[in-house]
């Protein structure tokens, strides 16, 4: 691992954890409709193209911007938005300390997220198999576009933008999960 995060974490604090999101292309509970939704959009988006055939390409560029518009975000909610995610991940490493919740996103830019473990309000667990999502604040629900910016509401579909802080993917996630109960039960004392 990457010392990166290493940078962050105080002298006076001890790591008890560090790790990386699940890597690779990764499919959660709302894909049941997404994978759905996403095709039947690309299958009207080759539709328009394939009806409409050589008058589509013979209507000048203005009228072509729109299906192209189309065809982009047909391809990023099929394909593209599983790719993004998984580069999203691969780019994030967490720490678990005695006092803080530490989350270091990279690639184009850098995004360090620290939580105080005795001022955690909420925490949510979500088993996937051997690994889980653990959640530090309210999961998203399937119908919450909008939020408080443009970003989270592309979090539905690309989990990795949410802004609510999470361990995304981790392995022996339930055993993680408990650790940070006793370590914020501890901190309230």
């Amino acid at each position: 691992m990457s010392e990166g995060i290493g940078g962050y974490l105080r002298a006076d604090e001890k790591v008890l954890w560090r790790g990386r999101p699940q890597q690779g292309i990764r499919f959660v509970g709302q894909d049941v409709f997404m994978v759905p939704l996403s095709l039947l959009w690309a299958g009207g988006v080759v539709a328009i193209f394939s009806v409409g055939g050589g008058e589509i390409t013979g209507m000048g560029f203005p009228f072509m911007l729109f299906p192209l518009i189309f065809g982009v975000a047909a391809f990023y909610i099929t394909i593209g938005r599983l790719i993004h995610d998984a580069w999203i991940r691969s780019n994030i490493e967490y720490a678990l300390t005695d006092r803080r919740i530490v989350i270091l996103k990279t690639g184009l830019g850098s995004d360090l997220t620290t939580l105080d473990i005795g001022r955690l309000d909420q925490i949510n667990f979500k088993p996937r198999g051997d690994r889980g999502d653990i959640l530090f604040g309210p999961a998203q629900s399937f119908f919450g576009f909008g939020g408080r910016s443009f970003r989270n509401s592309f979090s539905l579909w690309t989990p990795s933008l949410s802004e609510t802080p999470q361990f995304i993917g981790v392995e022996n996630g339930r055993r993680l999960f408990d650790q940070i109960e006793g370590l914020r039960a501890q901190a309230r004392r």
